[in-house]
């Protein structure tokens, strides 16, 4: 009946008799309140056991109702599959992109690392010139034995230089074409009438082209036939060697620079102990290749024409060419020795000398040719001399007859130059030769004077005006 009651008057049940209902099932809550009313007796009832059955009641009632949430949820399943696919789809969204930024951040990193690997320790340094970029091995000791630097690395080169390894990098960087040249070349005419290439390093190049000479070129001992480019010693000294002698015999080698390429002077870097890496940079940085200018689109390229070698011009190439020359000084001085001859070397004339009146020198000649031969050097056999006592005996364009004296043809030559400059002006004959008048003319006069101070004097009292300073 109240069960009846409750479903005609369901929204005006008093909230805590919905409650009980709820937690006693409706049949306890009417016996509770059929007893609360005096309808039952407590006598009729067993209440142990009432109790006990409704709490068993309400723990089943517990169970159903968990039971009636899982089956409900059950009814939304696909949902509840959608959400768990949502939230999956999104994790692994946020893993790719934290796998995508991390990967972009390594891939960034060892760019960057790489980046500054190359420019630290670099593998590549142009074509032709890399095969042997390795900072690794060389000769420590050697190097200290010959009162070298220790250079093991590029860094350690860089630091010594005093440039930041990018800036030596772009130095010794070996391009087949550039729009940037760190030489300024330009041609002086020879006495044969021909012209010489020179390359005069720019600035940053001939500060650590001066590092190389100072602090290892000129720290290696020559062989005392080697008489061009030192300190002390003139071209006087080499025709002296010469005087008064039967036979003078010249033998000229042909493009003396051009042939000491950069393989060579790789070789000679590593001789002294350094790994091939280092040896690899010192030679690019006293190496160069000869280059003509191209225009195109408005645009300059300097563009190589030749294999890269040692440029005249560079403070580093007549040490590096008297060095590179030791083994043949040594062979060749041996040999003339054995044959008793006298032998001196400037630069490329090779003069050899003997007081023995020998018939034919032939045999000198062939042997000497072939150390030149196997030394990587060639004969420039047009300007083989053999100069016999009775003729004009002439070394390094002094005459060595009887006493080391001018040429009357170098005297004339002196003697119309200063009396131009006297008659025309510094001005006007600076303009004619393009150059400084003043500065050749005073060149001449020292070269006459380490020659024959007599005749200088003799100039300089016919030329006061080579005395102003």
């Amino acid at each position: 009946m109240l069960e009846n009651n409750m479903k005609n008057q369901d929204t005006s049940l008093n909230p805590e008799w919905a409650r009980r209902i709820k937690q006693v099932g409706m049949r306890a809550f009417e016996v509770e309140e059929m007893l609360r009313l005096g309808f039952l007796e407590p006598n009729d009832l067993n209440i142990e056991e009432f109790e006990k059955a409704a709490l068993n009641l309400k723990d089943i009632r517990n169970k159903l109702e968990k039971t009636n949430i899982e089956i409900e949820s059950l009814n939304n399943v696909d949902i509840a599959i959608d959400k768990i696919r949502s939230k999956r789809i999104k994790d692994v969204k946020i893993k790719a992109e934290l796998r995508k930024n991390n990967k972009e951040k390594e891939k960034t990193r060892r760019l960057e690392e790489n980046k500054i690997n190359r420019i630290n320790c670099p593998n590549f340094l142009g074509r032709e010139v890399s095969n042997r970029l390795k900072f690794i091995g060389g000769d420590e000791e050697l190097v200290k034995r010959n009162g070298l630097p220790k250079i093991i690395s590029f860094l350690d080169l860089s630091s010594a230089l005093g440039l930041d390894p990018k800036d030596l990098q772009w130095l010794v960087y070996s391009r087949e074409d550039s729009s940037v040249d760190h030489y300024t070349r330009f041609y002086i005419p020879k006495r044969s009438g021909e012209k010489r290439l020179i390359s005069s390093p720019k600035p940053i190049l001939r500060k650590a082209q001066s590092w190389v000479l100072n602090e290892i070129l000129e720290k290696i001992k020559l062989h005392p036939a080697a008489m061009a480019f030192r300190v002390g010693v003139s071209i006087l000294d080499n025709a002296s060697l010469h005087v008064k002698k039967e036979i003078v015999l010249r033998i000229d080698l042909k493009d003396f620079f051009p042939s000491i390429v950069f393989p060579r002077v790789r070789g000679f870097y590593e001789s002294l102990g350094y790994n091939p890496g280092v040896a690899s940079v010192l030679a690019l940085l006293c190496t160069d290749s000869p280059r003509v200018l191209l225009k195109q689109d408005d645009k300059s390229y300097f563009v190589e024409v030749g294999e890269r070698c040692l440029p005249q011009g560079a403070c580093t190439s007549p040490n590096l060419a008297n060095l590179i020359s030791n083994n043949l000084d040594k062979r060749i001085s041996a040999y003339a020795e054995k044959s008793k001859w006298i032998y001196s070397r400037y630069a490329d004339d090779l003069i050899f000398s003997t007081k023995e009146k020998i018939k034919n020198p032939n045999g000198l000649i062939k042997g000497i040719s072939k150390i030149i031969s196997d030394e990587g050097f060639i004969v420039n056999q047009k300007k083989t001399r053999i100069m016999r006592k009775s003729n004009r005996q002439i070394v390094t364009g002094l005459l060595v007859n009887d006493e080391v004296r001018l040429t009357k043809r170098d005297l004339h030559r002196f003697r119309a130059f200063f009396h131009n400059c006297k008659i025309n002006g510094i001005e006007k004959v600076s303009t004619e030769i393009g150059k400084d008048a003043m500065s050749v003319a005073k060149g001449y006069l020292s070269y006459v004077n380490i020659i024959s101070p007599s005749t200088a004097n003799k100039f300089l009292n016919l030329n006061p005006w080579l005395s102003i300073n």
